[in-house]
């Protein structure tokens, strides 16, 4: 079981609270996605909500782009665009 100090749990809440779009949680050998089908991301600049469809890599493996929809529209995020959204 892992203890978490002050500075982890500190860590965790801002995940959470008004926030860009973070898709992995952990470091580098504990890497998980913490962002996956069904979850709702919300557009900061529009307030348009969307449901993540899918979580996929780039086709060059160096990042990740997420598929999502709303009624009506399908959109597909880079990784360059997270920063525009947060989590709900």
């Amino acid at each position: 079981m892992k203890i978490f100090n002050s500075d982890d749990i500190s860590n965790i809440a801002n995940r959470f609270f008004n926030e860009d779009l973070d898709v992995f949680a952990g470091d580098a050998e504990n890497k998980k996605v913490i962002l996956r089908k069904g979850f709702k991301i919300r557009h900061i600049p529009s307030g348009l909500i969307y449901s993540v469809i899918k979580v996929m890599p780039e086709e060059d493996g160096k990042g990740i782009k997420i598929l999502c929809k709303r009624p009506g529209k399908k959109l597909l995020i880079p990784d360059s665009d997270f920063k525009d959204y947060e989590r709900q």
